[in-house]
């Protein structure tokens, strides 16, 4: 490949890996070329993009990023998932696809700052997505105050019976 050309790839990796704060590295040999463009089809349904990858031109762009831990992860023919939205689904898919093609392997990544291994990507892909998170805390925060309420309105609705009572009492004995 003609040095230009390197260059001009490298500059280009640069500027779309620049945008994103979530990378995964996957391993692909042994894939054939249906499974991968099915797994990138699927992938991409959920905003989540892979593409194959030079190792080298990848490891320059990654340090000229500031992420030189991921250029340890780039050994054999490898390939970057990308997404913009929840990485926990972008974790949930590609742990999902490695399951059903082993050929498929995680690797690690780089996610909100952070590195990950394969078992850190295992261990995201468990955890919640970003919405339903949202609601499990909004639920917790919703109990103690919806137990309050319940218990105010049984207090209220004991003294209603309260004076229920005497009122039929009275009108019993004014009778």
């Amino acid at each position: 490949m003609a040095n230009e050309l390197k260059k001009l790839i490298v500059k280009e990796m640069v500027s779309r890996y620049r945008n994103s704060n979530n990378y995964l590295v996957v391993g692909y040999q042994g894939i054939n070329s249906l499974q991968f463009d099915e797994l990138r089809k699927n992938l991409r349904k959920k905003k989540i993009y892979l593409e194959i990858i030079k190792n080298s031109l990848a490891a320059i762009a990654f340090k000229e990023i500031g992420i030189a831990g991921i250029v340890n992860l780039l050994t054999g023919p490898s390939a970057i998932a990308t997404s913009e939205d929840d990485p926990v689904i972008m974790a949930k898919e590609t742990f999902d696809w490695s399951k059903k093609i082993p050929a498929f392997g995680l690797r690690g990544g780089f996610v909100d700052g952070a590195m990950l291994s394969a078992d850190d990507i295992k261990n995201l892909a468990k955890l919640p997505t970003m919405p339903v998170l949202r609601t499990q805390i909004i639920t917790g925060i919703n109990a103690p105050i919806v137990g309050v309420v319940s218990s105010f309105n049984a207090v209220l609705r004991g003294l209603a019976t309260v004076f229920q009572a005497i009122k039929d009492k009275k009108e019993k004995s004014s009778e």
